[in-house]
């Protein structure tokens, strides 16, 4: 090709034929048989310019055969280049093809690892926002009981009045988790219903300072009870919304670690503030960070990874990892499915494992606030412990819980990764079973342990970790049974057994330990943690909805093929 000039050149039409290129030179004329020349397309010089024949005067026949079969070996050459000349377009037009293809690929991998990035990326401060926003709720819902003191002290109100005041709180909280749940599930927004639930108990805790008498404390924390049901289960649907089964007790256990992260913090902002300037702006101090964190919640969290041009969490999983059940397309179809099939009460109340993981989740608050409420007075009366050493040794409570969720989230994911072809909320239930059934023996060790602090704080440690365990996985697991339309629904009708264990936790314990004495109530405490077993007990091979609707069943059947 690079003989050929890029200008000047004749068309193939004009070329002349092998036939007459016999005996040619590259930079000459082609001599005829009668002494005529023939010029090659390629040639640049003019008509008038003197060219060298081939015979000359001087040149002998015998040296002009020789030359003239030379020159045919060139022309053949030349003819070659020119017949190769055309190869190098098809060949271009590969390489450009395969040059597109390899280029196609590698946007495709650049766009694919941007993607992941970016799916990274918001989710983590999705979550990020999701759990100190919780513990902010903890803030504007923890925030009168540790100024009630100082309230008491400077308003002259009695012990009644400050009961009065809360009250109506439990009632209003439990109803407003199932009504955040519905409008979650309505709006299609859980970030809007959680930042505007925040701000709203930051306002309300603010009116709460500027007011003076019961019945305006009473109004403003009934309406505060009914803005605190905003945080939990939109949190619940945002982490079914961005993170995949295989990994979400991992990240829900993380979240519920705010709960401790609230409780820890706000005795030591609440009760600071009204210790060190008054019960007003022990009151002003969480409505204003509620106000701060609700706005920073909205701007930055987003509702679920669709929402901002990402793929869904199962989808993104299935991409991820090779293991996957399942694959891209049928979670695509299973998303269809879901919104042509059943309405979303009829989903609920069909669903067998929901009602018996509510069953659970009554018992479990039934042990938990029982626990709570009198381990310490055991601890004093039995002992004759002072109260504030009483109330150090029942401390243990909250660390071992903050140990116990994550150790829950943590051993279920395991479990679901290690046997893939078994229901994944049977197994977060086995672990369930498990936690309950070392509940009973916490309390059986702080029943008939020895009297020394170290131990008794140890007992109440591991009961934390046993009780916190269950109380994490129950709602996780009940929302992972459903589509993901009903999560909020179904989280929201968990709340309420949940509330009333804790609401029959008072009277009837009070009135065990006044008729049958210590001997009574911790015999009950165990029972009933072995009651909260048993009623799940017949759920421990239940697939989550996502297994229910992909594959579940070929797992199995590949399992019993191979032997597994």
């Amino acid at each position: 090709a690079s003989l050929i000039p890029a200008k000047g050149l004749r068309p193939p039409s004009a070329w002349p034929s092998p036939a007459t290129a016999r005996g040619c030179r590259l930079d000459s004329g082609v001599p005829q048989p009668h002494g005529q020349v023939s010029k090659w397309p390629w040639s640049q010089e003019p008509k008038s310019a003197p060219r060298e024949t081939m015979r000359s005067k001087t040149t002998s026949p015998g040296s002009w055969t020789f030359q003239h079969g030379c020159h045919g070996f060139q022309a053949m050459a030349a003819m070659g280049c020119m017949l190769f000349a055309a190869r190098p377009a098809r060949m271009q037009a590969r390489l450009r093809s395969r040059s597109r293809r390899t280029l196609s690929r590698s946007t495709e991998d650049l766009d694919k690892g941007q993607e992941d990035e970016r799916f990274q990326r918001t989710r983590l401060v999705t979550f990020t926002g999701m759990v100190l926003g919780y513990a902010v709720y903890y803030f504007t819902r923890l925030s009168f009981t540790y100024v009630g003191l100082a309230m008491r002290s400077d308003l002259g109100l009695s012990m009644v009045q400050l009961g009065t005041i809360s009250s109506l709180f439990p009632l209003a909280y439990m109803n407003s988790k199932f009504l955040s749940g519905v409008l979650s599930d309505l709006l299609g927004s859980p970030v809007l219903i959680f930042s505007l639930g925040l701000m709203c108990t930051g306002v309300l805790n603010i009116a709460f300072s500027t007011a003076n008498t019961v019945p305006i404390f009473t109004l403003i924390w009934l309406l505060n009870g009914l803005f605190q049901g905003c945080g939990a289960i939109p949190c619940n649907k945002m982490l079914v919304n961005w993170f995949p089964a295989r990994s979400r007790g991992k990240w829900w256990s993380s979240w519920n670690a705010s709960h401790n992260m609230g409780g820890f913090l706000i005795p030591l902002l609440a009760g600071g503030l009204a210790a060190r300037y008054s019960w007003r702006a022990g009151m002003l101090g969480p409505g204003v960070i509620a106000l701060v964190a609700g706005s920073l919640a909205l701007i930055f969290m987003k509702d679920s990874p669709e929402k901002v041009g990402l793929p869904s969490a199962e989808e993104w999983a299935t991409s991820r990892f090779a293991s996957a059940a399942g694959n891209a397309e049928e979670t695509k179809e299973t998303e269809t499915e879901e919104e042509d099939g059943e309405t979303i009460w009829k989903q609920l109340v069909r669903n067998k494992f929901l009602w018996a993981i509510a069953a659970m989740h009554f018992f479990i608050y039934f042990i938990r606030q029982g626990v709570l409420n009198w381990a310490h007075f055991y601890i004093m009366d039995e002992f004759g412990v002072p109260a504030m050493e009483a109330t150090a040794r029942v401390s243990g409570f909250e660390l071992g819980g903050l140990l116990g969720c994550i150790v829950a989230g943590q051993v279920s994911d395991w479990l679901i990764s290690r046997y893939p072809q078994r229901g994944a909320a049977g197994l977060r239930a086995q672990v369930m079973v498990a936690y309950s059934l070392a509940a009973a023996a916490a309390v059986f060790s702080l029943w008939v342990g020895p009297p020394v602090a170290l131990l008794q704080w140890a007992s109440m440690a591991a009961f934390g970790f046993s009780i916190y365990g269950p109380q994490t996985l129950i709602t996780m697991t009940g929302v992972e049974t459903v589509p993901r339309r009903a999560a909020a629904t179904a989280g929201g009708l968990l709340a309420y057994p949940a509330q009333l264990g804790s609401i029959c936790a008072g009277l009837p314990f009070a009135l065990l330990v006044q008729n049958y004495g210590w001997g009574g109530f911790f015999p009950t405490l165990i029972g009933l943690s072995l009651i909260s077993a048993t009623v799940i007990t017949p759920t421990l091979n239940t697939p989550s909805y996502w297994q229910a609707r992909h594959g579940w069943k070929k797992e199995k059947a590949k399992a019993a093929e191979s032997g597994a």
